[in-house]
């Protein structure tokens, strides 16, 4: 592996078999055709043409559009078509600070292509020596990449929430780290992706924090997503994404990211251009 490499395997994907997934007249996903085809029954809820998938324009506010999903996806999960809901549901918006279209829960985001908001904060300990960055280590139980590495906090952003009290939220349940500590977290960067799954498309937007924490500080998860936490010289785990694939997919990229706004990364590297422009793919 090489640190591009991470990046351009979070953005292996293609819009061929897909639909626009359109709500209130705004693009705000793509669908396979296969689901499109799956939802057409609902002919009171949705519009299905060789142009897309709109939500028809009587369902004109965000109860009666998110109702209508919840309705046939519901239909959808009970045919093995759609993911068991995990019952958080999450903005639907055209672009982030846009008006909220629409609330659909976070396991049908990858099959409606929906673009997904979440917080990611490097917990960190400057030293003479520099940076040091605290671990999470997955527990084994996860769905999504057990027992591999992850940042310190993280977490998708539902619905009624800031990103700032989801930072302190998931810095709480994550890494028992005190509410006024987690308002010290700096925000420092947005990192965007989309990839192919096996449910549709991840559509990623994360907004990235740096949080000093104090030497004597120990992160101690309370909600069983972290088995364990390590500390290690930010050097060290640069070269591991570099080298190996240890890292939770994106967080190869959050490490990444860290490693260029802290000059562990410079502008000799070969693919410095690249890997700053990669980090957005989308915005």
């Amino acid at each position: 592996m090489a640190l591009y490499d991470h990046i351009a395997a979070c953005n292996v994907h293609s819009f061929d078999k897909k639909l626009p997934f359109r709500v209130g007249g705004a693009q705000t996903g793509w669908m396979r055709r296969d689901l499109a085809e799956r939802m057409a029954r609902w002919t009171q809820y949705f519009k299905i043409t060789e142009n897309g998938v709109d939500i028809l324009e009587s369902l004109n506010d965000i109860e009666a559009r998110s109702n209508a999903l919840a309705e046939a996806g519901s239909a959808l999960v009970v045919e093995q078509f759609l993911p068991v809901r995990r019952k958080e549901l999450c903005p639907v918006m055209e672009q982030f600070g846009g008006e909220i279209l629409m609330h659909i829960d976070r396991a049908w985001l990858e099959s409606f292509g929906v673009n997904s908001y979440g917080v990611h904060v490097n917990g960190y300990v400057q030293t003479v020596d520099g940076p040091e960055l605290w671990i999470g280590v997955r527990a084994k139980d996860r769905e999504v990449a057990p027992g591999k590495l992850d940042n310190m906090v993280a977490g998708g952003l539902p619905v009624g929430i800031s990103l700032a009290e989801n930072v302190a939220k998931e810095a709480a349940e994550e890494a028992a780290v005190p509410e006024k500590l987690a308002k010290t977290a700096r925000p420092v960067s947005v990192i965007t992706y989309r990839l192919d799954t096996k449910n549709g498309m991840r559509s990623d937007m994360l907004f990235v924090y740096d949080l000093e924490l104090p030497a004597g500080f120990e992160p101690r998860n309370t909600d069983g997503e972290v088995g364990s936490f390590v500390k290690w010289p930010a050097r060290r785990a640069v070269q591991l994404v570099d080298e190996t694939n240890e890292f939770k997919f994106n967080v190869n990229l959050v490490i990444i990211d860290f490693a260029v706004r802290h000059g562990l990364v410079g502008p000799e590297h070969p693919d410095y251009a690249r890997l700053v422009r990669g980090l957005r793919a989308w915005s």
